[in-house]
């Protein structure tokens, strides 16, 4: 079976994930907005549980439609 689109998929996901941490916590977003950091931990807080829920639905019908061919 070819396995390289689910691996795409997870990986653009899990980039996503990452990317999405690496800016809420960078240094030139907390300098140029001193109440960037106030703000964006309710946003980094609400975009990582969609990132969950994505990941676990996304496996999830990926494993279902995997058994059932």
């Amino acid at each position: 079976m070819n396995y390289i689109p689910y691996i795409l998929i997870i990986s653009v996901a899990l980039i996503g994930g990452i990317g999405t941490f690496i800016i809420g916590q960078s240094k030139d977003n907390k300098t140029s907005n001193p109440n960037y950091e106030k703000r964006s931990l309710g946003n980094i807080s609400r975009l990582s549980w969609i990132y969950l829920v994505v990941t676990v639905v996304s496996v999830g019908t990926a494993a279902l439609y995997m058994l059932s061919v």
